[in-house]
């Protein structure tokens, strides 16, 4: 496999290396669906209502299907109004079908609210050189650091703070070794201010890093790439092989190809009232 000074993980097609295709697909199935999510799941796409101090809307996660797109659109956008919320988000990529979908949302109504990067890292090698940071990263814990991953999240992505019996299930949940849950958090500081937090899901041999945030007031100071270069140490750790991150194209992006990480193709999130 490779990169980070080696080379063939962009082309590699070994039997076990990540290929392009692998990764691709490995990226299409990533999904997340907390335990209070509601969801319906077809052979023709996975809708998810995240819970309400998360989000307001819904969530096509993924869509692939041969039905005409207006039928498809129409059976969601009904579901999602039963569940008495008033947008959908839908993500498309490359795998996305029919291929006609992206368009007929457009001319839907739906808009373009975000653009990712699928990137990967090949952790068999040295981890990324991310420069000088002058920040502490941490794992999550205990009370303290929960609360402080939250609050860093809550101010970078808006949302509520969690009900409290969804916080005493993730505290007890920091509690257990991290090969037995296949997850953790981190967060970083500046000094003592929480300046950054982001978590990391271990599975198949993938380190998938997700909810990267830094507070505005304290950019600009190796905190975003702090919590990258642990996420990783820690999930190497534990057998990862690949780290893998859907990335902001105009901010997480560009840091992440800097430290390493290879493109591999992009995915698009419309949003479309109903």
């Amino acid at each position: 496999m490779t990169t980070a000074s080696g080379a063939p993980l962009p082309g590699s097609d070994l039997a076990g290396e990540w290929t392009r295709d692998r990764i691709l697909a490995v990226a299409t199935d990533w999904v997340w669906v907390p335990d209070d999510a509601t969801e319906v799941r077809t052979d023709d796409y996975h809708l998810i209502a995240y819970p309400e101090w998360f989000s307001s809307g819904a969530q096509v996660a993924w869509c692939r299907s041969e039905r005409p797109p207006d039928a498809l659109v129409h059976e969601v956008a009904g579901q999602v109004r039963r569940w008495g919320r008033d947008q959908v988000s839908w993500w498309l990529s490359s795998a996305s079908r029919p291929a006609d979908l992206e368009s007929w949302l457009r001319t839907a109504g739906a808009a373009l609210s975000e653009t990712v990067e699928v990137l990967a890292y090949d952790l068999t090698g040295p981890l990324p050189d991310v420069g000088a940071v002058d920040v502490r990263c941490v794992p999550v814990d205990d009370a303290r650091t929960l609360a402080d991953a939250h609050l860093v999240a809550g101010e970078v992505w808006g949302g509520d703070q969690p009900p409290s019996d969804q916080l005493d299930r993730e505290l007890a949940d920091c509690a257990r070794p991290i090969d037995e849950r296949g997850e953790f958090r981190v967060v970083a500081y500046a000094g003592n201010e929480p300046a950054a937090t982001g978590g990391c899901t271990l599975a198949g041999g993938t380190a998938r890093l997700w909810g990267a945030a830094t507070r505005p007031a304290l950019r600009g100071g190796g905190a975003y790439r702090a919590v990258l270069l642990t996420r990783l140490a820690i999930a190497r750790d534990h057998g990862a092989t690949l780290g893998l991150v859907k990335g902001r194209i105009a901010t997480s992006g560009p840091i992440l190809r800097r430290a390493g990480f290879t493109a591999y193709g992009r995915e698009r999130r419309y949003l479309l009232p109903v």
